[in-house]
């Protein structure tokens, strides 16, 4: 029986390994599983509180991959880690490329609508813009205004 029991124990670690294995802090991970992101698994102390255990994938799924260490040699190689997770790994590459791809399309496409239409309503308003271009100056055009008004208000019309 103890066989069995200690491969599964080592795929847990506890709140604090996990902050540390993936850069972030303690209380995100609290935050995710309250918000039932996050499933964790209680190992009982002797006289004291009941502990917080993680499962590596289901921290993986919820948090992605862990952050590099700082250290300058790698103390696993990837002889050291199982299959499966390496070819999720690709996987996970695969779809985040696609999905990167899929975002500059649409980016482009949005960029090309958007200065189409901003040349629309330049357009737009070089038409409704009122044409002020005139070859007399202001004050000639008020003073043969107000000519027409008094020719008007005393009946000569033109």
């Amino acid at each position: 029986m103890t066989p069995d029991v200690t491969p599964h124990h080592r795929s847990r670690i506890s709140i604090t390994e996990a902050g540390r294995l993936f850069g972030i802090s303690t209380n995100t991970i609290r935050r995710r599983v309250k918000n039932g992101h996050l499933t964790p698994f209680q190992r009982q102390d002797p006289g004291g509180r009941p502990r917080y255990l993680f499962d590596i994938t289901d921290l993986i799924r919820v948090f992605g991959e862990p952050a590099p260490t700082r250290s300058v040699t790698s103390t696993t190689s990837d002889a050291d880690i199982p299959s499966h997770v390496t070819g999720q790994k690709t996987t996970e590459q695969a779809v985040f490329s696609d999905k990167l791809n899929q975002l500059q399309q649409d980016h482009a496409a949005l960029k090309a609508r958007f200065e189409a239409q901003s040349r629309h309503l330049e357009d737009l308003q070089r038409l409704l813009t009122p044409r002020l271009a005139s070859p007399d100056s202001v004050g000639q055009r008020a003073s043969r205004y107000v000519g027409e008004l008094a020719r008007a208000f005393r009946g000569q019309g033109r």
